[in-house]
């Protein structure tokens, strides 16, 4: 195991790191950093060294990411969409900021004033569309986003890190021995059943896709 080399008194971007905090052993380091604005923050190790996180979220208000009422769309299912992605990608409280700001994910600096988001994707087409990337290792950019329904965007999911089996929707249970395999569709969760061998569960999703999808 490697050393834990220690960032306290050192600087990233807005951010100097004042104390270590306590984890669990095996979890990723994480750091009690203060920001120039004064406010205190808790922060992977990893995620100061790569730059990915630079404030306690104030830089992104100083980069004009306030609710802006000028264009009149405040209340817009377009704007609700936009906000989210600005959350997930910059907000270091938000739900989802570790699988899409903490591991790389960026919101091009363009779609960072609501305005250009809205003149690059327009009116989502229907209620069930959501914004879903292409290349989901890829950050949020025209060239690289599209309205999708909830079903397409999961044939773009990755493989979870507490799958191990490396075969999207299949997860080997403890408790019964047996590999369970499920699909996601329409944003609910369908069973396909549960195998003692992996080939069979590998196809079984196979099925459910040719099937579903």
């Amino acid at each position: 195991m490697r050393p834990i080399i220690n960032l306290i008194g050192q600087k990233f971007g807005r951010l100097i790191v004042v104390a270590n905090k306590k984890v669990d052993k095996g979890c990723p380091t994480k750091w009690i950093c203060k920001c120039k604005c004064g406010a205190l923050v808790t922060v992977k190790g990893k995620s100061l060294k790569r730059g990915d996180t630079k404030s306690c979220g104030c830089l992104v208000k100083d980069t004009n990411i306030k609710i802006n009422t000028t264009h009149g769309m405040t209340g817009s299912p377009e704007y609700r969409i936009w906000c989210l992605i600005i959350q997930r990608c910059t907000n270091l409280n938000s739900f989802s900021y570790e699988y899409y700001g903490g591991r790389g994910i960026k919101v091009c600096k363009r779609w960072l004033k609501f305005e250009n988001f809205f003149k690059d994707m327009g009116l989502r087409p229907n209620k069930l569309l959501t914004i879903d990337r292409t290349d989901n290792n890829k950050g949020y950019y025209k060239k690289n986003c599209c309205w999708a329904t909830r079903t397409e965007q999961s044939h773009n999911t990755r493989i979870f890190k507490k799958n191990k089996t490396g075969v999207k929707g299949v997860f080997w249970d403890k408790e019964s021995n047996r590999y369970r395999v499920s699909i996601g569709i329409n944003n609910k969760r369908i069973c396909l059943g549960s195998f003692i061998n992996l080939d069979d569960a590998a196809n079984a999703r196979k099925d459910g896709e040719i099937k579903h999808w």
